[in-house]
């Protein structure tokens, strides 16, 4: 193995950052892309007028969070795993909630936009974007149970990571 590599060189992939995660997150949201701009959406279907503003709603609710959650990070947001050095312990506005609130917007919004669009494909990317932040978030609260004071007992008193009542 390269050298560069091995001792997670801050301008490769894979680092200790978590650059992996980061071209993964990027890939996924290319693919959510490419599947509003060349998917097919459905038609003639029971119900199809109400399930699009159910996603046109879904989706501004999921972009709000996320611009609500992105609020209270400030200059400590890093779309890296890896928390910035000093970073503070954020538990309010939807941090109140969940543990990773942007990453629950962005489910939202991919969801929201796949019904709104009535595009299956789209919709099925919210679910992908589900798997990969569960792995992300859990790969990430490792770092942050080490890195910033009082994480652990945050995590205990908000026991949702995702989604309340859910996961």
């Amino acid at each position: 193995m390269p050298e560069n590599l091995s001792q997670g060189d801050s301008d490769t992939p894979n680092s200790g950052r978590g650059g992996w995660w980061v071209a993964g997150q990027v890939l996924l949201f290319a693919l959510f892309a490419a599947s509003v701009v060349f998917g097919e959406p459905m038609s003639d279907t029971p119900g199809l007028v109400f399930a699009q503003i159910i996603g046109v709603l879904l989706a501004i609710f999921g972009a709000g969070i996320s611009v609500w959650a992105f609020r209270y990070h400030g200059a400590s947001l890093t779309p890296f795993p890896k928390p910035s050095d000093g970073m503070d312990l954020i538990e309010d506005g939807p941090y109140r909630y969940v543990r990773h609130p942007m990453y629950s917007g962005i489910i939202a919004f991919t969801l929201g936009v796949g019904l709104a669009y009535a595009n299956p494909v789209t919709m099925l990317s919210s679910l992908a974007f589900t798997v990969f932040f569960m792995a992300k978030s859990g790969h990430e609260e490792d770092m942050l149970v080490d890195e910033v004071p009082g994480y652990r007992t945050y995590r205990s008193a908000v026991p949702w990571r995702l989604i309340p009542f859910v996961m």
